[in-house]
């Protein structure tokens, strides 16, 4: 497997969004976000969360693996600008090693999506929000629970890649020289 194939997932429109993450970004992606919520009247016909409802979500997204089973989200907005998260992950997974530059990105990726799952805890927490609404946003923060520690994982695992990959290229060229050499003696 190829180290320095750019995974296709991650496009310039993809790549250009998460390293322009910054903290200020983050903290007015993540106002816009808080703002939207419970503002309308519900649906006729649906209903608002009741107390109860609100502490059992809040307790299932603090369990431990809350994100076992969970898919991550397929898009997800960052900076204004849609991006593939799950390929984007997938393809972070599925690499052998990662450059300095994609692990850096790698960790601006975990900061936005961190920001993001505490916006919706306290967008659950605190808004008026009809069944569909909070289970939606259940959903969305634990697959973006589920991404974070995918991504905090490949970034943990894979830091030491270029002493594996020296290692195996060692191990390889190694073998050819004894193999070459126990053909000039046969």
């Amino acid at each position: 497997m190829q180290t320095d194939v750019v995974p296709k997932a991650i496009d310039e429109q993809s790549r250009r969004a998460i390293q322009g993450t910054t903290p200020a970004g983050v903290l007015q992606d993540v106002r816009a976000l808080k703002k939207d919520y419970g503002k309308a009247p519900p649906p006729p016909g649906e209903r608002l969360i009741t107390p109860q409802d609100r502490k059992r979500l809040e307790l299932r997204l603090h369990r431990m693996l809350v994100w076992v089973g969970v898919m991550t989200p397929f898009e997800f907005e960052i900076g204004g600008k849609k991006v593939p998260l799950h390929e984007i992950v997938w393809d972070l997974l599925s690499k052998e090693c990662l450059t300095e530059e994609e692990k850096e990105n790698v960790r601006k990726l975990i900061v936005k999506l961190s920001a993001h799952e505490k916006a919706d805890e306290e967008i659950i927490h605190s808004h008026d929000l009809t069944e569909r609404e909070a289970k939606g946003i259940f959903r969305e923060a634990a697959g973006l629970l589920r991404a974070i520690m995918s991504l905090k994982s490949l970034v943990g695992e894979k830091e030491y890649c270029n002493v594996r990959s020296t290692a195996s290229r060692r191990r390889v060229e190694d073998a050819r020289y004894w193999l070459n050499f126990l053909k000039q003696i046969t």
